[in-house]
């Protein structure tokens, strides 16, 4: 009897130790949602979509840029991808999300940081590690979104006719050198021509106005792009003639994408273009870091936000057989475990419901606050809420 106070005691010291891997192990249950599917059309793009999900974004990794000036490319450029998350993707990781369930890895590259001439020509060392990169996730089963990200600037991609030339000349140049290097790739790797394009550094760049001449502009601009995007990829030969696309709208918005002046391309390959969306809703709770730290499946003031979304998406797109992929989609940490495993089971239940493919956004960013959408600890390679891992694969089937 004289051990049991300090065996006592050696079990107490171990408790901080044990939450580290999560808050609540064994303690939070995961939500249970009653789930109905809707009438979804059988064609090949829909049953293409619905088997990309759940997907994972590898955030923050090829996607960085400089904010230092001291990037040269060909120099030291490939450094940039551990700039922003701190550790650089290893094929063991991606392995590791394959395997946790994830049937898609997007994959978000910018490109504005890797051009060796005026002509935009991409460093072929750059284009060797986002090749490497591809290659480990399609050869561990993985569907791979490919994209332009962060080069949504003045100098690059910019929708209005000021900069329409501008911008048609480098994503002409961009997926040109894509479409060469991944031509002979299989329907398991889908290019996204754009990442939310829209008038970066106005007051119009996330709340988009429908009777604002400028954005009417934009989106003018944006079909346009859309259509070289899609000329650009069927004209380059070899598996992309028939590639599957993702065609966003404005900012890559669910509301914008709904409204009349947002077309798709005409393509030359039938049944092949996505429309791409990115939905952080309700922005409050998702994406809001002094904004509601809670979310309740019985208060119809948040669940409304998605549902109206999402039926908007379902009656434009999904009934009349246009796929719809969510690019992006989460909901910041704020020590607000319970509230995001609510969040997260809502969302994509109701998600599935309409046929809607979801991809959850992991930038690597464990600090908390607003950007903090950090799920994969990647020098590990293991989830960091693992409770959150299976609310998601529980109802994004």
């Amino acid at each position: 009897m004289r051990f049991l106070p300090l065996l006592i005691c050696l079990l107490l010291a171990l408790l901080p130790v044990a939450s580290l891997a999560s808050d609540y192990v064994n303690i939070v249950t995961l939500p249970v949602i009653d789930v109905k599917p809707w009438s979804v059309p059988s064609n090949e793009s829909m049953r293409f979509s619905l088997a990309m999900s759940p997907g994972w974004n590898l955030g923050n990794g090829l996607d960085c840029y400089d904010e230092t000036g001291t990037i040269i490319p060909g120099v030291n450029d490939l450094g940039l991808e551990s700039m922003w998350s701190g550790a650089p993707i290893t094929e063991s990781a991606i392995r590791y999300v394959y395997y946790s369930g994830f049937k898609t890895i997007r994959i978000p590259v910018s490109w504005h940081d890797h051009l060796m001439d005026s002509a935009y020509t991409i460093n072929p060392d750059w284009m060797l590690r986002v090749k490497q990169v591809v290659d480990w996730s399609l050869n561990v089963g993985l569907n791979v979104i490919l994209d332009v990200h962060h080069d949504n600037t003045l100098e690059y991609i910019y929708p209005d006719n000021a900069h329409f030339e501008q911008s048609s000349a480098y994503l002409t140049a961009m997926w040109t050198q894509i479409c060469a290097t991944f031509a002979n790739y299989d329907q398991h790797l889908i290019f996204e021509g754009l990442n939310e394009p829209r008038l970066v550094g106005t007051d119009v760049e996330w709340m988009y106005d429908y009777t604002d001449p400028d954005c009417v502009e934009a989106t003018d601009c944006i079909n346009r792009l859309n259509q070289l995007f899609v000329n650009t990829v069927r004209e380059s030969g070899g598996r992309n003639a028939d590639r599957y696309l993702m065609i966003p709208a404005y900012a890559a918005s669910p509301y914008t994408a709904i409204l009349d002046n947002f077309t798709l391309p005409t393509d030359t390959a039938k049944d092949r273009l996505l429309v791409s969306v990115h939905a952080y809703i309700p922005y409050d709770f998702a994406m809001y870091d002094t904004g509601t730290d809670y979310f309740d499946i019985e208060d119809t003031n948040q669940t409304s936000v998605i549902d109206d979304a999402f039926n908007a998406l379902y009656d434009t797109f999904i009934k009349k057989g246009i796929p719809v992929i969510i690019g992006e989609f989460g909901c910041i940490y704020n020590g607000n475990l319970r509230d995001r495993l609510d969040f997260t089971a809502y969302y994509c239940a109701r998600a599935y419901e309409r046929g809607l493919t979801c991809v959850i956004w992991d930038n690597g960013n464990f600090n908390g606050g607003e950007e903090s959408f950090g799920l994969l600890d990647r020098s590990q390679a293991i989830w960091i809420e693992q409770e959150l891992i299976d609310t998601l694969m529980r109802y994004c089937k």
